[in-house]
């Protein structure tokens, strides 16, 4: 887990229009990776309540649990922040535009999952647009590639790469593998990092997990809150 002290609230948003990407998968191994030390509240807005399921089942007490709505979102983290400081992680579902955007407004960094298919490079297209009218910072995050053959990236992962910089916003260098183990420690309860901490996983995500990390806290800015807040 990382150990960088809170010294203020973050707001961390998965979001993609699309379903199947795998949001609520980053968002919940994140939220234990991103832990440690810190207070880190997970909040479902996915009516399916996946996210709030595999934290019903855990028994660590970390991530703290919030189910809010996406209408619901500028409530629900004015409540949490008023009871302290640390990071809020965001589990979102594909949504009308009008969701994607009141939680990307909320959030200090949104980051976009997408898978290396030409569907999902297409549909990656439309949360790209509605985050960069919330003006907020973010970047896409490739997902569920193929293993490489050999040393770097698979060619379709380079080729994905190369395509997505169209839209504009960064891709982040790490990428996250199609493995079964994550799936496995969610089913469990658990992180990857918790279930095989020593698995190529859990190493991709700890290593997201530290860019997405310096992404929050760079800046030293505060909360992204509306002022009515």
């Amino acid at each position: 887990m990382l150990s960088m002290p809170t010294v203020s609230t973050r707001t961390l948003s998965l979001l993609s229009q699309k379903d199947g990407l795998g949001t609520t998968t980053l968002a919940t191994h994140l939220a234990v990776a991103l832990g440690g030390p810190r207070r880190v509240v997970l909040v479902d807005t996915d009516p399916q309540r996946s996210a709030t399921a595999w934290a019903r089942a855990r028994e660590a007490r970390s991530p703290e649990l919030v189910e809010a709505t996406a209408a619901g979102i500028v409530a629900a983290l004015r409540a949490i922040r008023a009871t302290g400081p640390g990071l809020v992680v965001v589990d979102s579902m594909p949504s009308v535009q009008s969701d994607i955007s009141s939680i990307a407004r909320t959030s200090d960094f949104v980051l976009i999952p997408c898978r290396p298919s030409i569907l999902d490079l297409r549909a990656v297209g439309g949360t790209v647009k509605l985050v960069k009218e919330a003006r907020v910072p973010a970047a896409i995050v490739l997902n569920a590639v193929p293993p490489p053959r050999g040393f770097g990236e698979a060619a379709k992962t380079a080729e994905s790469r190369k395509a997505l910089t169209q839209y504009g916003l960064p891709v982040l260098p790490v990428t996250i593998g199609y493995r079964a183990v994550l799936a496995d420690a969610l089913a469990a309860g658990l992180a990857v990092e918790e279930f095989e901490p020593t698995s190529r996983a859990a190493w991709e995500i700890r290593n997201l997990a530290r860019i997405v990390e310096n992404k929050l806290w760079q800046n030293g800015a505060g909360p992204a809150l509306p002022r009515s807040i």
